[in-house]
């Protein structure tokens, strides 16, 4: 599944992947990739980082790096994926409602929500208690 998803005056472009392996967030403008980062993995996290081999391209956040929750073994459909914009150029990127992501022009990688610590595919978002 590819979706795209547009700032309001149309100069970025979210695009969220999801290959039924992991899925990552793409921010683009002029085509060129200016942030990504992971959203979830689709498979139980393996147990260490498949960085080294590329054929594993996209890969799946390690057991290191991944918190509960951010394993999605269900299918998510396109309806349960969206986007809000903060000041055209950040991306906050929701899962079944839920916040799983900000990404913005420059942020190689972006934050997610169930990244246990920074990696190279997300860094830490850290959620404010709901009061």
């Amino acid at each position: 599944m590819m979706l795209d998803f547009y700032s309001p005056d149309g100069s970025v472009k979210l695009t969220v992947e999801d290959d039924g392996k992991v899925a990552y967030g793409y921010l683009k403008m002029d085509n060129r990739i200016v942030g990504d980062v992971w959203l979830y993995n689709r498979i139980q996290a393996p147990p260490k980082s498949e960085w080294a081999n590329k054929a594993n391209i996209p890969f799946a956040n390690c057991e290191e790096f991944v918190l509960e929750g951010g394993t999605i073994l269900r299918p998510v459909a396109p309806n349960e994926i969206s986007a809000e914009w903060e000041n055209g150029l950040d991306a906050y990127v929701y899962v079944r409602e839920d916040l799983f992501a900000v990404v913005g022009v420059g942020d190689k990688p972006g934050y997610a929500r169930y990244a246990a610590s920074d990696s190279p595919l997300a860094r830490v978002m850290q959620i404010a208690p709901e009061t």
